[in-house]
């Protein structure tokens, strides 16, 4: 298998933590793909292009060996959990722990998008920055972290696929205010551990999962070259039967 993804460990990957998981993560070989920018902040996107294989042109993608290719994180986490080699499956069985789990996962992955909206509003200068942008995004944001923080205060019977969503949307926060979050227009030095005790003493204790730990904020030690990332594309299409590039 291959996984074509962004080799910034800054935050946590859902895909990387849901092969570790199941106990294939030795088994893929990773892809280092930059949608926009590499780790130099050199615009490098030409060079990375995933069209060929993914119609959207987006990370995650993962190829299976006889050419199949699986696109959207849930398609991809989904289909590792169901080749998992050991422990419990990340999506429980129907009932509604299930349901509660996915809940969480949707409300997650899509605080993630609307925090990626805002970086990206955040690459434009400030008079070309759209405000109502940020004025639309970050009551949505306040609200999700308000009920993550009520069902920390619950308490989880065991890690899960909505955990896997919340590990990378907090990584993904904390990454985002790092960088950007004193320009923010609407909550400057936003902190999200500020009234989320419960949530954060949980996210204090997942990030010590192995699963997270064999790569979070770890620099990526393969091969990051545009020569790489197209013989790994072109492996793809030959499985396919395609011309390659």
């Amino acid at each position: 298998m291959k996984l074509f993804y962004s080799p910034f460990h800054t935050f946590i990957h859902k895909s990387l933590v849901a092969a570790h998981e199941a106990g294939l993560h030795e088994q893929m070989t990773y892809v280092p793909t930059y949608p926009f920018f590499n780790n130099d902040g050199e615009d490098v996107s030409g060079q990375y292009s995933l069209a060929p294989i993914n119609p959207l042109d987006k990370v995650p993608t993962l190829a299976l060996d006889d050419g199949q290719v699986i696109f959207g994180s849930q398609a991809i986490i989904e289909y590792l959990d169901s080749q998992r080699s050991r422990g419990e499956r990340l999506y429980p069985a129907d009932g509604p722990a299930r349901f509660e789990a996915l809940t969480r996962l949707a409300l997650a992955d899509m605080m993630f998008e609307l925090t990626v909206q805002m970086v990206m509003e955040g690459w434009y200068p400030k008079e070309e920055q759209h405000l109502k942008v940020f004025q639309a995004i970050w009551p949505k944001i306040e609200r999700g972290l308000a009920q993550l923080n009520e069902a920390a205060e619950r308490g989880f019977e065991r890690f899960d696929i909505g955990h896997v969503g919340m590990l990378q949307m907090i990584s993904y926060t904390d990454f985002r205010n790092a960088f950007y979050g004193e320009g923010d227009p609407v909550n400057p030095g936003f902190d999200w551990r500020k009234g989320h005790d419960a949530l954060a003493a949980w996210y204090d204790e997942a990030i010590k999962r192995p699963s997270v730990e064999w790569f979070f904020n770890k620099d990526f030690e393969g091969d990051k070259s545009p020569e790489f990332f197209r013989a790994q594309v072109n492996e793809v299409l030959a499985a396919q039967g395609k011309a390659t590039l």
